[in-house]
């Protein structure tokens, strides 16, 4: 079914959709605003009753500026996990661009991976978020190289032994807990790869255990079996 076009103002031109951005400079400039009528009137109640009680003014400037401070706070951490998150959705486009039958799972590699990657790859360093890439025969590593896509590790399925669970420890997050991946280097070295995942992308917050980490494991041992 196809959707109706948005209207066209009688001028010709359409609008265009408020960004987060604006919208950010929209309340910051309404804060302004507040504050500066009220400062306003604080002048004027001053010049008409000098010995007028201003602590009401005190106050409502104070709150004011709370206010304003703790919005463009909130609105800068927002700003920051939206570029987050772009970053996140144009790694996981170019992946699918490579290959469009992989799901995706966003992650954070852990100090193991890190040492694991720089020993086979040493121009490389890992960010702080990272993309495994699951298909039908292998399950691969990717991370954001600018703005290109670079897979820097591959494991076929066929020389993975066991996906399981370990209690990793992730800076800043006692409770996550990380996928390990048991397997076969092709020189027939035995190797892990333990990562943590992110609860969604452009997120910072680790998975640990329970009903989706557990999700994710079956399915990751299914697609192993069926490989």
């Amino acid at each position: 079914m196809l959707s109706r076009p948005d209207r066209v103002p009688r001028n010709g031109r359409a609008r265009r959709p408020m960004t987060p951005g604006r919208r950010l400079a929209a309340v910051r400039w309404v804060i302004v605003a507040v504050w500066a009528a009220l400062l306003i009137a604080r002048i004027i109640v001053v010049a008409r009753s000098p010995e007028a009680d201003l602590t009401a003014f005190g106050i409502a400037e104070i709150a004011v500026i709370v206010f304003g401070v703790g919005v463009i706070l909130a609105g800068v951490l927002r700003m920051q996990g939206l570029r987050r998150r772009r970053e996140d959705e144009s790694l996981a486009l170019a992946i699918r661009r490579i290959d469009p039958t992989v799901w995706l799972v966003p992650a954070a590699p852990t100090a193991e991976l890190r040492a694991m990657v720089e020993g086979d790859r040493s121009e490389i360093t890992l960010g702080s978020r990272v993309t495994w890439a699951f298909g039908a025969t292998e399950a691969s590593l990717w991370e954001l190289d600018e703005r290109r896509a670079t897979r820097l590790l591959v494991i076929r399925w066929s020389r993975v032994m066991h996906v399981g669970l370990e209690d990793v420890p992730a800076p800043g997050d006692r409770g996550a807990c990380a996928v390990a991946m048991h397997y076969v280097r092709p020189d027939d070295t035995i190797a892990v790869a333990t990562f943590h995942v992110r609860t969604a992308p452009g997120s910072r917050r680790l998975l640990g255990r329970g009903p989706k980490l557990e999700r994710l494991l079956a399915e990751l041992a299914r697609e192993r079996i069926v490989a």
